[in-house]
């Protein structure tokens, strides 16, 4: 997500080589010239850039002219008259992510001198001091929720909701930790292991990245992404597939690729552009769940399995838990791995972690099917009261992994 952050040090060097001490004979116009006028002329993004996707950039901030800048970002109220390294623009400038960057901290420090060294000496100007403009339109051009939703930390809040919580289909194959074994197995060589092996473990930020610098996320034609593609079943790949096309697993990987394209586009310019959240939060439970007993003829058809909870007040209003997989047919069986689920408002959904299992007691699995295959045609398609198979109900402990799942028999039909 940095690669805009991969330009010359020596060009910023030789932009902002003065020293940051305010000297006596430099004045207001002489610092904008040497010091801001080469930010707005620069090639490459500013600081901002490393917590704002797209959207926000510094030099958003500086017009043409210093009174121009000046009279806007003080009618803005980014410029303290009285307290100058009080400036809201100062403060922003000094923001910094999580994990900033050597380069992202050395340009951050070059910024935050110039803008404070011209700031202290614009303040004593009594002609800048008296600056009017009609341009009062200096900043982002695009509304405070646009500029909110394009920060790194929430797509990467995204990224994790919605692929890295099911990394768990992905990492015996693409993790360095897990995929040692395949080395000599196949004719894979080292080399060709190290190639696939994009997950970072334990960091979903370094594996978003190395999605993107090894080419797995296209932002030109987000759902040909071969981070979607592959695990889809719609080209080949040496693990198979891992989820159904139009699942609920595809959905929010084509959710995240697409608003991600979007963000590092900068193709959001209005609020009703933007993606509307989900309402549930979901994250994997490390738990599993089996239904056996099912016909023969919904060989590979898509079932969903919502489970609610027995509580003082009956079954509960939203469901607690879900899963989702083709079905097994010739085998007459379905099994997937258990997502936790909760309103995403709601006082559970604070609680609920990953790898956290739902607790133990008294549980109803609404099934559906997809018997028409309407998610294969219509990817967005939600299966509903239509596709509505039946229910069975179970109780006691549930417990982790992959054996021993839980098993219920399907609900008899005539």
């Amino acid at each position: 997500m940095l690669k805009q952050f991969r330009f010359s040090v020596v060009l910023y060097g030789l932009l902002f080589c003065h020293s940051s001490s305010i000297l006596a004979d430099d004045s207001a116009l002489d610092l904008f010239k040497r010091r801001i006028t080469p930010i707005l002329r620069a090639p490459n993004a500013s600081s901002c850039t490393e917590c704002h996707l797209s959207g926000v950039d510094l030099r958003d901030y500086i017009g043409e002219t210093q009174e121009e800048t000046f009279a806007s970002l003080r009618l803005a109220g980014l410029i303290d008259m009285d307290n100058p390294d009080q400036s809201k623009l100062l403060r922003f400038i000094k923001r910094t992510p999580d994990k900033p960057t050597p380069i992202g901290e050395k340009v951050r420090k070059q910024e935050y001198e110039a803008f404070r060294a011209w700031i202290h000496a614009a303040v004593k100007d009594p002609k800048l001091a008296a600056a009017k403009t009609d341009n009062d339109q200096l900043g982002p051009a695009v509304p405070l929720e646009v500029i909110r939703h394009t920060r790194q930390d929430r797509v990467m809040q995204s990224f994790v909701e919605n692929i890295w919580s099911e990394m768990g289909r992905c990492v015996s194959c693409h993790s360095p930790e897990l995929n040692r074994k395949k080395i000599g197995r196949n004719g894979f060589t080292k080399e060709d292991v190290d190639a696939i092996s994009w997950v970072v473990p334990r960091d979903p930020a370094a594996t978003l990245q190395e999605l993107v610098d090894t080419g797995n996320i296209d932002t030109d034609d987000p759902d040909e992404s071969q981070v979607l593609t592959k695990p889809a079943g719609l080209e080949e790949h040496g693990g198979g597939p891992k989820f159904a096309v139009g699942s609920r697993t595809d959905k929010n990987f084509r959710r995240f690729l697409n608003d991600y394209a979007a963000v590092v586009s900068d193709k959001y310019k209005q609020t009703d552009q933007l993606p509307k959240a989900s309402d549930e939060l979901a994250v994997l439970s490390g738990q599993h769940l089996r239904i056996i007993d099912l016909p023969e003829r919904f060989h590979q058809k898509l079932l969903r399995a919502d489970i609610y909870r027995y509580t003082d007040a009956g079954w509960s209003e939203t469901r607690w838990a879900t899963a989702e997989n083709p079905i097994a047919g010739k085998r007459n069986m379905w099994q997937s791995m258990v997502m936790a689920t909760a309103p995403r408002d709601s006082k559970r959904a604070a609680k609920i972690k990953p790898n956290t299992p739902v607790p133990g007691g008294r549980y109803l699995v609404k099934i559906y099917i997809d018997r028409e295959d309407k998610t294969k045609k219509d990817r967005d398609y939600e299966l509903g009261e239509s596709e509505f198979y039946g229910q069975v109900e179970f109780r006691g402990e549930w417990k982790t992994g992959y054996q021993p799942p839980r098993i219920v028999h399907a609900p008899s039909r005539d």
